[in-house]
């Protein structure tokens, strides 16, 4: 066997592969011999079946196996012998393997196409950044407690709608008379609240809504951007960015939510029996409340930013054109060309994030140790069991769950590339120059929601639910 490599230029490579009849002949007749073993034909005794038949039935499909077993095994030892960092996966050339006469050669050479990582330098020491922090706002408390009687208020069956209902009807694609088009777009009991509605002339169509009801509106007005249109629709995202159509909404129920009433039951359904008594520590509670979350959202948004400023600030050139080939034929389900050129920029950027991630870990040697994934499981789940009003979970039952999550393969996976990004995100923050700039409660959210414009965050959605100032 011989294996070769020629780089086509700093990004690209070539590994040739050639084979020999003794390379793999000991593997395909091994397995030939295996066959005859527990060969079963009419006419002879098991496990004597001539040789000569063995290889005529299995012999050529014996070969492509165990050809491509060896090709795949040596080129990713290759790889890894010889510490070459790749980019998606090695391509095989399909010339050539379509060119392969298994009948009668005797000889192989398979060429392979390679994207090469790029090498990551990283210059932030010292960059500049904003830090913004949100000032004290007294009605900030205010459109917490509101989120709270939200949380825990009940929904009724009304008749007609305002602003703040939520609206649940069908939707289904109109052609330019307004008929519904056979086959087109359909989506059943679909949930629209008003006041989520940025286009005003949208949003008054559904204020004063009944049941039975039917109006024509733009998908994209109603959702405001291609993530949650195609959320909302069932779709995959390249369809809800190329939607052009109109959609007819038939309304089949209203709901509306009435807020829980501020009562020694709705202060236990918030923090616990008995935890708070009075409305003094109920105002002392959600106000410390509702500024650790804004806390919480502006160190967020911080990491956000330190992400966008080390991307915008480091120069990561990528195998543009072979990744576009990679992307191609390593999806699971069928798509083309036109589908890859959409979502590229997308993927490049996340691939051009990993790799600083990666450069960061391995030159600072950051590890997630199972200590942090325990711990990172425990918040995980009080969070999951607090948004059941279940806030005071005995330590020994924490652990014993987390460890349960922690055995599931994704789970774990997810929790330690989770601690990786926070560690290398913490990093970088340390070796810029940070400066905090306090902003004002509105400016904030007008900030944040700046920045999920093309995607809604779980921030962008609490405000739109009711913890954000009406203009």
């Amino acid at each position: 066997m011989d294996i070769s490599r020629e780089d086509i230029n700093a990004l690209n490579a070539e590994v040739k592969i050639k084979l020999t009849e003794k390379d793999y002949k000991p593997k395909v007749d091994s397995v030939l011999q295996d066959y005859q073993r527990k060969s079963r034909l009419k006419g002879f005794r098991p496990g004597k079946v001539p040789m000569g038949m063995i290889k005529k039935m299995y012999g050529t499909s014996v070969l492509v196996d165990e050809v491509n077993k060896i090709i795949s095994q040596s080129l990713y030892k290759y790889l890894h012998e010889n510490k070459i960092d790749v980019l998606g996966s090695p391509l095989p050339k399909e010339e050539e393997a379509a060119s392969i006469d298994w009948k009668t050669q005797k000889d192989f050479e398979f060429t392979y196409e390679m994207g090469l990582s790029p090498k990551i330098e990283l210059k932030l020491e010292k960059e500049k950044i904003n830090k913004h922090i949100v000032t004290e706002d007294p009605e900030l408390t205010d459109k917490y407690v509101e989120y709270l009687r939200k949380k825990f208020g009940k929904y009724e069956e009304v008749d007609s709608a305002t602003e703040d209902d939520m609206i649940y009807g069908n939707l289904a694609e109109v052609n330019e008379n307004n008929e519904i088009v056979e086959g087109g777009i359909f989506k059943q009991d679909v949930p629209i609240v008003a006041n989520t509605i940025d286009d005003e002339v949208t949003k008054n169509k559904f204020i004063g809504l009944k049941i039975g009801e039917t109006i024509v509106v733009d998908p994209n007005k109603v959702a405001g951007n291609p993530t949650v249109l195609a959320s909302m629709l069932g779709v995959e995202k390249p369809v809800a960015e190329k939607l052009k159509a109109n959609l007819q909404f038939k309304v089949s129920r209203i709901s509306r939510l009435t807020l829980a009433d501020l009562n020694q039951d709705f202060y236990d359904l918030s923090y616990g029996k008995d935890v708070l008594k009075s409305d003094t520590e109920f105002q002392a509670k959600t106000k410390e409340d509702a500024h650790k979350m804004i806390k919480v959202e502006c160190e967020r948004k911080f990491g956000n930013d330190v992400v966008e400023r080390a991307l915008d600030k480091t120069k990561i050139p990528l195998p543009d054109e072979f990744l576009k080939k990679w992307l191609l034929k390593a999806n699971e389900k069928p798509i083309t060309m036109e589908q890859v050129q959409e979502e590229y920029d997308n993927f490049s950027k996340t691939t051009r994030w990993q790799l600083i991630k990666n450069s960061v870990v391995v030159k600072n040697e950051l590890k997630v140790t199972e200590e942090d994934k325990i711990n990172e499981a425990k918040k995980f789940i009080r969070n999951q069991y607090a948004q059941y009003g279940q806030l005071n979970i005995e330590e020994a039952e924490l652990n014993s769950i987390a460890k349960k999550v922690l055995e599931n393969e994704d789970e774990n996976k997810n929790i330690t590339e989770k601690l990786y990004e926070e560690k290398v995100v913490d990093y970088l923050k340390s070796i810029m120059a940070v400066k905090e700039v306090a902003v004002s409660y509105d400016e904030f959210v007008k900030l944040a929601n700046k920045e999920d414009k093309k995607s809604e965050s779980a921030f962008t959605r609490f405000f739109k639910s009711g913890f954000r100032k009406k203009s």
